[in-house]
């Protein structure tokens, strides 16, 4: 099953309002600082949160997604066109993210 990138991302915005809702993510890595790209991450239980002032960085914060791995509790981001694949609850059944689909 296929989901819009911005449906995708609209789904993750509403499971803040959920208490202890997680979903799921899997996006290819590129991290302009070090000119490292192409692998591929997986977070099994994520939620959104507030980029941190620290996070100062060349490219717009509107590019990014910021998120937690509530397993280490260690704040996450990624570009949100690298997203490709994501799983909510209740099904967690993993959904491809297609950014060229409705968005």
């Amino acid at each position: 099953m296929e989901i819009s990138g911005s449906a995708a991302i609209e789904r993750m915005r509403n499971l803040k309002k959920v208490p202890n809702a997680t979903f799921g993510l899997i996006f290819i890595t590129c991290d302009l600082n070090r000119k490292e790209h192409g692998q591929i991450r997986k977070y099994e239980r994520c939620r959104l949160r507030a980029a941190m002032v620290d996070e100062a960085l060349a490219v717009s914060s509107d590019h990014y997604l910021y998120f937690e791995d509530m397993d280490t509790e260690q704040p996450r981001q990624c570009f949100k066109k690298l997203v490709r694949w994501v799983c909510f609850p209740p099904s967690n059944e993993w959904l491809k993210v297609n950014w060229f689909n409705g968005d």
